[in-house]
């Protein structure tokens, strides 16, 4: 256990010690890391499905949804009973590795201690990975590359230890697993009842519920 708290803060060390740019493209991946990005792009896909009666979007989008919905109860428990400071707020780490850590992601990551796990690794490997699933591998080549990215930037920002991103990152694995089992079962169901109103109904109101819901969880997060 010592030998990997030793792993874990040198490449935490080496993490945060890249030169840092507050460049455009930063700001916009931890804007794509955020919950809310993905909350709207699930919005998106699910309404698009719906609307356009699409089977992949509408599949996709209650994929998401049931993740998300896993994904919450997972990151929420974490928050609450592993109370973790944040690299920057934890000036016993700064002193044993001898240099200083800013908050580097100030909007995101203002809770000191709620560093575990990693919201922006979470989200983003569930929800990449079942677009990704849902739709082959031009999508790897277009936003794969969004899970190591933010498996890297999360240390780099000072807001997260490697292990929290890397934990983060088995977890999302795991629920994108969950999902993918279980689901065909459950679109079978949603098959067998497609076009009555019921279905429509509470299509359109499990998105909305959700939305209404992950936004309010949201808002108490930041």
């Amino acid at each position: 256990m010592q030998s990997l708290n030793e792993l874990d803060r040198k490449l935490l060390k080496w993490a945060y010690q890249r030169p840092y740019n507050n460049s455009l493209l930063v700001k916009m991946l931890i804007f794509t890391g955020d919950a809310m990005f993905w909350m709207t792009v699930l919005f998106l896909i699910a309404a698009a499905g719906q609307l356009l009666d699409s089977e992949p979007l509408k599949h996709l989008g209650i994929q998401l949804m049931l993740a998300s919905l896993v994904g919450v109860v997972i990151f929420l428990l974490g928050k609450v009973y592993v109370k973790r400071r944040r690299p920057y707020a934890n000036e016993q780490l700064q002193h044993d590795l001898n240099m200083k850590i800013e908050n580097r992601d100030a909007f995101y990551a203002s809770k000191e201690n709620e560093s575990f796990p990693s919201g922006h690794a979470l989200w983003t490997t569930v929800s990449v990975s079942l677009i990704c699933f849902q739709f082959g591998p031009l999508f790897v080549l277009l936003i794969g590359w969004m899970i190591p990215a933010m498996i890297y930037l999360r240390p780099h920002l000072g807001v997260h230890y490697p292990s929290d991103v890397i934990v983060s990152l088995f977890l999302g694995v795991m629920i994108v697993s969950l999902i993918l089992f279980i689901s065909p079962g459950i679109f079978a169901y949603t098959n067998s009842i497609k076009g009555t109103a019921a279905y429509t109904y509470s299509y359109w109101a499990a998105l909305i519920f959700f939305m209404i819901t992950g936004i309010k969880i949201w808002l108490k997060r930041i």
